[in-house]
């Protein structure tokens, strides 16, 4: 349990920091004491094992006996996690409450995390609770990391369990670059944005949990402006902003408007670093006039190749291939199909069968079709001629 510093303890620290005491500058009443002002404030408080736990300082204060007050200018205070220092606090103002109860940082709050990985909390205005190993912010906060970006309009960081807890519109922005949270945090607009109804973010492992709906867009860098984003639903979000690493978990919609994409299905695994995507449950996916399902899902988004894994279905006007496997690399249109496959297509009622088929989807959207190193058997009907 933690120690707290009583009242005389505070304010002999503060008389021994002082080098002289002078009239505070706003006039007093007359029937009230005015408060002392002293060159310097410095708190500290240690845990049950006698390692420090947390301390302020200010290079200036103002202590109101009445009210029990403390106000220091340009507070800066340090948290430390098995006495060792892990996270540096600093304001523009702060109010210390009776022996340290409670302190109200105000104006250009930053928190910076000491160990890897870098980590920035930025706020107008918190309450730190020593006691209870708790900062309350209340005015628009904002955690960098090394790759992106939560804000939202309240968060409770439980500094015990390193956990940030963020409610009231909580949104994760991403940026395909990487970047330096304490020096250069990013000016331009996030290539990955999802809002979420809360989250849960451990800055020192990366774990995320966050409940939905879970609403995104995507922004394909180098793609024109104008260009509609990529859209995403899903119900809840688990991952690891430092893998960069996110589950889409329960019913998922994505959607690609500019390229007429649509993916639904569930539980879908997203890959940001890699551009890649998976899911091991049954899906459908489209674009234009194509159609594809199965019962697993491989996306490799750089080298732009899908990969159903579990029953192969694709279909389009006319034709309709089934397979164990297949393949698509939808920049070329090469598909491949492997186990069990059979082609069918309305045109004469051709059906052809074979273990491994090659082909093309023409600009006309018709399979051409080869078997290297082995058969395919086809049977078709034609009409008959009068002679």
């Amino acid at each position: 349990m933690t120690r707290s510093i009583p009242t005389t303890v505070l304010l002999a620290v503060l008389l021994l920091a002082l080098g002289a005491c002078r009239r505070s500058r706003p006039p007093v009443a007359a029937d009230q004491p005015p408060p002392f002002v002293f060159r310097s404030l410095d708190l500290k408080q240690q845990d049950p094992s006698g390692r420090p736990a947390w301390q302020l300082s200010s290079p200036e204060a103002r202590y109101d006996l009445r009210r029990r007050l403390a106000r220091a200018d340009q507070p800066r205070g340090l948290i430390y996690a098995k006495g060792k220092p892990l996270y540096r606090v600093q304001a523009e103002t702060g109010t210390v409450i009776g022996d340290g109860q409670a302190i109200l940082l105000e104006g250009k709050l930053r928190v910076e995390r000491l160990s890897k990985p870098e980590v920035l909390i930025q706020a107008d205005r918190a309450r730190w609770l020593p006691k209870q190993n708790l900062l309350l912010v209340d005015r628009q906060p904002q955690a960098y990391d090394q790759q992106g970006r939560l804000r939202a309009e309240r968060a409770r960081f439980r500094l015990d369990a390193d956990t940030l807890e963020l409610s009231g519109a909580p949104r994760l922005e991403r940026w395909a670059a990487r970047f330096n949270p304490f020096t250069a945090v990013p000016k331009g607009p996030p290539e990955t944005t999802v809002q979420v109804a809360n989250l849960s973010w451990q800055p020192g492992t990366g774990a995320l949990v966050a409940e939905g709906p879970v609403v995104g867009e995507r922004r394909v860098a180098g793609e024109p402006a104008g260009q509609q984003p990529q859209k995403l639903l899903g119900e809840r979000l688990e991952g690891n902003t430092q893998r960069q690493i996110f589950n889409l978990l329960g019913a998922v919609q994505l959607e690609d408007a500019a390229r007429g994409q649509r993916f639904a299905g569930r539980d879908l695994q997203l890959d940001l670093s890699s551009q890649s995507g998976s899911t091991n449950l049954p899906f459908q996916i489209s674009q234009g006039s194509l159609r594809a399902t199965g019962s697993g899902l491989s996306v490799q988004g750089a080298e732009a190749v899908a990969t159903i894994t579990k029953q192969c279905h694709v279909e389009q006007p006319g034709d309709q291939l089934d397979a164990d496997r297949c393949q698509w690399h939808w920049r070329s249109g090469g598909v491949s199909a492997e186990g069990s496959v059979v082609l069918q297509r309305a045109e004469n009622r051709q059906i052809s069968r074979a273990a491994l088929l090659q082909g093309n989807l023409k600009e006309e959207g018709r399979f051409t079709i080869s078997a290297p190193g082995g058969r395919v058997i086809s049977r078709f009907q034609v009409k008959s001629s009068p002679r």
